[in-house]
């Protein structure tokens, strides 16, 4: 929430009233401005004024307290309460504050200023990360033997992509003729694919087999990918033979990656592997600190504690968190409490949620992995391929989404829900039994919920 018009927004948003109030009454509403604890609000009439007052006021009170962490006193000014310089200037549409221009540098510098660079000195390191740390900054340094190639993984935001930017950043200042390439394992796809597309494979060889070192991020992107598996080996081979330094990075181990080419999962495990935990509540304080540092500004200890304690998965949740309650802090000059942490928490775990996942998305990953189409699984047909994946598909949806039985048959084209809880009953029966079964179902429950 980077304005009081953003605040705003969402008090009138969370208001309980019927969508003819809210457009009579509240929308005509302008936010004037945040002074403190101090609320004022503009509407173009006296009787406007008069009807929220009467209606509406504490509902808005209470709406602010959720939005913000602490009471507000609330004024309404009309036409009446202003000077004629005012009522010119509130005339416009969206009246501007001459404040605003402040605020907007204000929160434009200290945003700026949170965007640090990814190198070794702002990298927090704890026990939960230290020998993957360790390992990339003896890499950074030159001692590149035993660490060829290096495999980190971990849980998304816990620091992998920092370490390899760390990595780049180093190396390029230490020596600026070196060629470091550092690329996600989806631009990776991406690029090979355009390059078989438009002719220019050897360009794509020449770029990735001539570096110097590579990085390559999230390579459990792979996974499925043949012909870009087979391009990653050869590429890994010529590298490797050259002496030239790789480090990987995945949300999980390489042995739980799963259709990916054995011989390529081989060299991933060829030399360290290392996992970044979980950061410690030492870290994670650690890492509020120095963030508050960049933005210049000050939360007592209680809250930094408290937001410690309660974000506690992800550094990058940690982050947006800080940079929220900065513009708050900025918007209303009140000083971080725990209440206003408690709401900025709020927010920040509410945007982490992921997307629903929605029925088309599980038939479509699981026709990807069996190599049969959504129409085919929808459809009558039952041959035995399309038969096993419409019942992944029908155990996968009631894992996901907790579909009722009945409304997981109607997806699939009207099914009885019996059919259903046979197709379920089935998939679990051989779960227990099939090791290998079974981990290509956790692969793909994985695989859907980090994706969508």
């Amino acid at each position: 929430m980077n304005s009081f018009a953003e605040i705003f927004e969402l008090v009138k948003d969370n208001l309980p009233i019927t969508d003819t109030a809210r457009k009579l009454f509240i929308e005509p509403v302008k936010p004037i401005k945040l002074n403190n604890n101090h609320v004022v609000l503009y509407v173009t009439n006296p009787y406007e004024k008069e009807i929220i007052y009467n209606n509406y006021i504490n509902m808005l009170r209470t709406q602010f307290h959720e939005v913000l962490g602490f009471e507000v006193e609330i004024d309404i000014l009309t036409p009446n309460d202003l000077t004629p310089e005012q009522r010119v200037k509130f005339a416009d549409p969206i009246p501007e504050l001459e404040d605003d221009l402040d605020m907007t540098k204000k929160l434009e510098t200290t945003l700026a200023n949170s965007n640090y660079s990814h190198t070794f000195d702002t990298f927090i390191v704890g026990d939960s990360n230290r020998l993957a740390y360790s390992a990339c900054k003896a890499i950074a340094q030159g001692q590149t033997g035993q660490y060829n190639p290096l495999f980190i993984y971990s849980d998304p935001g816990l620091g992998k992509t920092h370490l390899l930017c760390a990595v780049k950043n180093q190396m390029e200042q230490m020596d600026r003729s070196l060629k470091v390439l550092y690329i996600s394992a989806e631009n990776f796809v991406t690029e090979f694919v355009n390059s078989l597309k438009y002719n220019t494979n050897d360009e794509f060889k020449h770029k990735y087999r001539d570096c110097d070192m590579l990085l390559v991020d999230d390579v459990q992107f792979f996974s499925g990918k043949k012909e870009s598996q087979t391009e990653l080996f050869h590429t890994f081979n010529e590298l490797h033979q050259k002496n030239k330094q790789i480090i990987l990075t995945s949300d999980r181990p390489p042995k739980e990656i799963n259709d990916i080419e054995q011989r390529l999962l081989s060299r991933f495990e060829w030399g360290l592997i290392t996992d970044i935990g979980i950061p410690e509540f030492e870290t994670r304080l650690a890492i509020i600190k120095r963030k508050a540092e960049l933005l210049g500004m000050h939360i007592p200890k209680n809250v930094m504690e408290y937001m410690a304690d309660k974000l506690k998965r992800n550094i990058r949740q940690l982050e947006g968190a800080i940079i929220k309650m900065n513009a708050l802090t900025l918007v209303t000059s009140v000083p971080p409490t725990i209440s206003m942490a408690q709401n900025v928490i709020k927010d920040v775990l509410t945007e982490q949620q992921p997307i629903p996942v929605t029925v088309e998305k599980i038939i479509n990953e699981v026709g990807h992995i069996y190599s049969v189409t959504p129409a085919e699984m929808i459809g009558p047909r039952r041959s035995s391929q399309i038969s096993s994946a419409r019942q992944v598909a029908m155990y996968l949806i009631n894992q996901i989404t907790g579909l009722s039985y009945t409304a997981i048959g109607t997806e699939f084209g009207g099914r009885d829900h019996s059919t259903v809880v046979y197709a379920i009953n089935k998939v679990k029966s051989i779960i227990k039994k099939d090791p290998n079964y079974r981990a290509t179902i956790d692969d793909l429950l994985k695989n859907i919920s980090n994706e969508f």
